[in-house]
């Protein structure tokens, strides 16, 4: 019983990285209005585990994140935003529909 619970064990370490992905959010950070604001936001997302990429946008007052979602959530990514005095809010894209 003992070696069924190590194999069993074992296998799920070693497959558990098959089940994590790498997720893109857009988000909507609306408190965004100077120069030093995107840098301050990238800054906060950066330090998280399993970020990818950050970009920030002024113009738009956006944030497009890419992330492994075995090492971090969406509510993670937003939760940093917040610390550092920017509420973020993800924004919804629309699906594409086969034959568009």
């Amino acid at each position: 019983m003992k070696k069924l619970s190590a194999l069993v064990l074992a296998a799920s370490v070693i497959a558990s990285p098959l089940w994590a992905a790498i997720q893109t959010v857009n988000l909507s950070v609306p408190g965004m209005y100077c120069a030093s604001c995107p840098f301050i936001v990238k800054g906060a997302i950066v330090e998280l585990p399993g970020i990818q990429s950050v970009e920030t946008d002024l113009d738009s007052r956006t944030a497009v994140v890419v992330f492994d979602d075995e090492l971090t959530s969406i509510d993670d990514i937003t939760f940093a935003t917040m610390n550092v005095g920017y509420e973020s809010i993800v924004i919804e894209t629309p699906a594409i529909e086969a034959g568009s």
